[in-house]
């Protein structure tokens, strides 16, 4: 009798081992989450934010959560984008609310001119306004970082910018609809064109200047067409990292964990802030070639907010009927004081 119980303890022992070890595969393997977006390999978010953050969550959970990058709009485009994380193409994105007119009510308030010094002031009013007055924009995705792409500034060839009167009859480059209303404000004429045509367009004297970030001297090679540049900190873009959100809820609660711990309010902010370095790195270089960099006064600075206040009190009229505008701007103009 009791050889006999040995032996059952025996067989259960050397089945749970069998049934422990088939299952050993299974739960060794690791989870792998798709993360696109759309720039270059070399771009400065693409080596100073997504590869580090997948390289942190790898290292915090040992290997079990893998996050695979697809760059260069392999899977998604900036108007694609959102589409592309709601249905599962990817698992994480990188989203432009811009690019999607309507879609981010609250956050368009981001786009308004005027308001930020650089991305970094950007990505911090960002956060302070965010669980008040933009949650309801991202109800339905699992927000992993803010940023901002760098802010606008003035690119000309020929005349130098000094002064709001020196705005007048200027042909200059818009990139959006926020900057195309803002030069005409200002007595410019916009005009629109990508970014890609500019430089021909520069040298042809199709446009007189461009609006655009620091960044297009080089990636666009405008450094070797510009004379002048005047820093007037137009508006930047907000900028965000969006996961599925059915994905991230059926992660196990460690892998949660890990991404949490890295996608933080403290890692958007040094994402927005590589931006700066990039814009300060291409400064010297414009100054090292022998562009002017120029500033107006604190008269022209209020002369130019005064002259694009109608812009912001436009968006107010234009959401008003669906968001509580006013409180929105409002309380962005107050982040924005209290941050910089």
């Amino acid at each position: 009798m009791r050889k006999g119980m040995i032996f059952v303890a025996v067989m259960v022992f050397v089945f749970g081992m069998l049934i422990a070890f088939t299952a050993a595969p299974a739960l060794a393997e690791a989870i792998e989450l798709k993360l696109a977006h759309f720039m270059p390999t070399m771009h400065v978010q693409h080596r100073m934010a997504f590869e580090p953050f997948a390289n942190e969550v790898a290292k915090l959970t040992d290997g079990k959560v893998k996050i695979r990058i697809y760059p260069g709009a392999t899977l998604a485009n900036p108007k694609t984008m959102v589409d592309a994380i709601t249905t599962g193409i990817t698992d994480i994105g990188f989203v432009l609310p811009e690019y999607i007119p309507g879609r981010f009510q609250r956050s368009s308030v981001l786009e308004l001119p005027f308001i930020f010094n650089n991305a970094t002031h950007v990505a911090k009013t960002v956060y302070a306004i965010y669980d008040e007055y933009l949650a309801e924009d991202y109800k339905r995705f699992k927000v992993l970082w803010f940023l901002s792409a760098p802010l606008t500034q003035l690119h000309t060839v020929k005349k130098a910018v000094l002064t709001v009167d020196d705005f007048k009859g200027l042909k200059i480059r818009s990139g959006s609809a926020t900057e195309t209303e803002g030069l005409k404000l200002l007595g410019a004429n916009p005009i629109g064109m990508p970014v890609s045509e500019l430089s021909i367009s520069l040298q042809k004297g199709v446009v007189d200047g461009a609006f655009t970030p620091y960044a297009a001297l080089k990636s666009h090679k405008l450094i070797d067409v510009v004379k002048h540049i005047t820093e007037i900190n137009y508006n930047g873009a907000l900028m965000c990292v969006l996961m599925n959100k059915k994905k991230w809820d059926k992660l196990p609660d460690f892998a949660k964990k890990a991404i949490d711990q890295v996608a933080n309010k403290n890692f958007g902010i040094r994402a927005a802030a590589a931006f700066d370095e990039e814009d300060t790195e291409n400064v010297q270089a414009a100054k090292a070639k022998g562009i002017q960099i120029h500033k107006f006064s604190d008269a022209d600075k209020a002369k130019v907010r005064d002259k694009l206040k109608s812009i912001w009190d436009g968006w107010i009229k234009k959401k008003s009927k669906r968001i509580p505008a006013k409180k929105i701007l409002d309380a962005t103009l107050a982040a924005a004081k209290a941050t910089q």
